[in-house]
């Protein structure tokens, strides 16, 4: 049985970059590496990219009740499908999965009262969906960065706009917060990466984390 971790993060923080870099650099070392990303390749990931994701679609991706749905119903399935990969993989690195659905869904909510009970519902949402699939994550690697540099990288790339790029920066400022929120909340789990030092640094130092959880399994 192997592990799976999920890489996490604003777009523009390197994840997909890093992700290349550190599945070559485990597939030298002999490991059975499988990569995947949420949205998945489903059906319903596929309508999720489109109606959801899609560039122009910002009014149904901050409906964060829809979104949080629709999400979650792919993740669903999804775990299923990363059990099964889980039996002839030694390591699974997931682009995206239950941080993203909070990180984004609970960006722009305030401290109002009720504000406050969706972004608890939003966790446990997430934490239900685990439960229940008797599932486990076993580590996250949340690549952090300021959100001025990290939309500058994105700038001039046609294939990263999506619906969310139409949003002032604000918003993603709540995004990255949400995340950090997320670290202290599960400090066992999310270990924070620098995402301002270089691709290869950044996989260097999460190989290393990798194998440490491996030696113990």
């Amino acid at each position: 049985m192997g592990i799976f971790i999920t890489l996490e993060g604003i777009d523009g923080s390197g994840k997909t970059t890093v992700s290349n870099i550190l599945k070559e650099r485990l597939m030298k070392d002999g490991y059975k590496i499988t990569s995947i990303k949420e949205p998945t390749e489903t059906s319903l990931g596929k309508l999720i990219r489109k109606e959801v994701l899609g560039s122009g679609s910002a009014e149904l991706a901050c409906n964060t009740m829809a979104a949080l749905f629709l999400f979650s119903a792919d993740r669903a399935v999804h775990i299923d499908e990363i059990k099964e990969k889980l039996k002839y993989s030694d390591i699974i690195i997931c682009d995206r999965f239950i941080d993203s659905t909070y990180a984004y869904q609970a960006a722009g909510l305030n401290n109002s009262m009720e504000d406050i009970k969706l972004k608890d519902f939003i966790l446990k949402v997430n934490e239900f969906i685990l439960e229940q699939k008797k599932f486990s994550i076993d580590r996250t690697y949340l690549f952090d960065l300021k959100p001025e540099i990290a939309l500058s990288r994105l700038s001039g790339r046609a294939d990263k706009i999506d619906a969310f790029d139409s949003l002032p920066s604000v918003f993603f400022k709540s995004v990255r917060n949400n995340y950090l929120l997320l670290y202290e909340k599960y400090r066992n789990r999310i270990k924070m990466i620098d995402a301002s030092m270089s691709p290869e640094d950044m996989a260097e130092n999460i190989e290393a984390d990798i194998l440490k959880i491996l030696e113990k399994n």
